[in-house]
């Protein structure tokens, strides 16, 4: 039974940077209600999100080792849990899966919950090493999971991935499915726009596209880079600014220079959050063209700020995007349908605004922090007794 306190849950994450994973624990430790729910958190020692979970938290320890899957770390964990004396421990990101649901049976944690906010087993190709690598995934995936008692799902797409056969196997009645959202009453201060606007050196006539993203291969840049190469030339107003780093950043520099890109793709690299979301809001419309995805906070936190997407249709993208409704959705890997539906959201603004405002009526309706917030709490409670 949870006790009047409140039950103490130990959020275990392999990260302190800006991506959407950190979004949702943050979201998370802000959000739950501390009559009810004790949190704490061990992660990295250092990272942009770090002094915001300081903030949220009852408590925070960094990990000792280089990873959750470290044994140093791992022993670590099970040492936090006894220490104290946690109840759940909630992990999130794969690495943190592993080593924390390990941590949590050698330490004796009563319950453990496993928060899946990506699709692990996208690999569509299955021959020679991929269909190797996709079968040993499956089989790492499946032996961890069977440590936790409930794994959260942040979209239907995300559930079937580990419930299919060529995924983790996960019984479908052990994965609940809880979406996130963005933060709450999300805007843009006057001023921040044209200040970001002057120091990412956009001129005043742009059509500024955006898209915030890791510069990481699944999140398929490259397919952009090529789709600007060919709007460039019909749209030369166009201008499409890459927020976010990552290890593809060089490859994707000299990919748009070699393509005579220079100045219509931006490489704004990693931005803090007021420059991120002014250049969003300064934005006719917001692209991610990723292979796969759970559900991107970047495309929730665009539609509440009230800007139309483009995005791959992949994953659980079709959850969020209404195709021609709230923005468009193009096969994934395809730079030329990317650059189609680019063209049709650069040149006709007033379909752009209706777009945009069709997305955030779909936010304030269907996602709420709220209701996520609630329903993790419950969740909690509900495994407890």
């Amino acid at each position: 039974m949870v006790s009047p306190a409140g039950c103490r849950v130990l959020f275990v994450i392999d990260s302190a940077a800006t991506g959407g994973a950190e979004h949702v624990i943050w979201s998370l430790l802000e959000g739950l209600p501390r009559s009810r729910v004790e949190p704490y958190l061990v992660c990295p020692a250092s990272g942009p999100m770090l002094e915001r979970y300081r903030q949220a938290a009852a408590s925070v320890a960094a990990l000792e080792g280089r990873s959750c899957l470290s044994p140093r770390s791992i022993l670590q964990i099970a040492s936090l849990i006894r220490r104290w004396k946690i109840d759940v421990v909630h992990t999130c990101l794969y690495t943190s899966d592993v080593g924390g649901i390990l941590a949590a049976r050698i330490a004796g944690a009563p319950r453990v919950v496993s928060h899946i906010v990506g699709r692990n087993f996208y690999v569509t190709e299955e021959r020679g090493l991929l269909r190797m690598r996709r079968r040993l995934l499956s089989l790492f995936y499946r032996l961890a999971y069977r440590g936790a008692d409930r794994l959260i799902a942040v979209s239907e797409a995300v559930k079937r991935d580990l419930a299919e056969r060529r995924g983790a196997r996960v019984p479908p009645g052990k994965i609940t499915v809880i979406r996130h959202a963005p933060d709450d009453g999300l805007a843009v201060p006057a001023g921040e726009v044209e200040r970001a606007r002057q120091q990412l050196g956009l001129r005043e006539d742009a059509v500024v596209l955006s898209a915030v993203a890791h510069l990481i291969p699944i999140k398929g840049h490259r397919y952009l880079v090529q789709a600007m190469a060919q709007v460039a030339p019909m749209l030369p107003r166009a201008v499409c600014v890459l927020i976010g780093d990552g290890p593809e950043r060089g490859a994707l520099e000299r990919m748009a220079h070699s393509l005579g890109l220079n100045g219509q793709v931006v490489f704004a690299g990693a931005c803090d959050g007021a420059l991120k979301r002014a250049v969003v809001q300064l934005s006719r419309a917001v692209v991610l063209p990723s292979l796969s995805e759970g559900l991107p906070v970047s495309l929730l936190e665009a539609m509440a700020l009230g800007k139309p997407v483009i995005a791959a249709d992949a994953g659980g993208m079709g959850e969020l995007v209404a195709d021609q409704v709230t923005g468009l959705l193009v096969p994934p890997a395809d730079p030329a349908a990317l650059a189609g539906a680019i063209r049709t959201l650069a040149s006709d603004e007033a379909l752009s605004g209706r777009m945009g405002q069709a997305g955030r009526r779909r936010i304030e309706e269907a996602f709420s922090s709220r209701e996520m917030v609630q329903r993790v709490t419950a969740l909690y409670e509900g495994l407890l007794g």
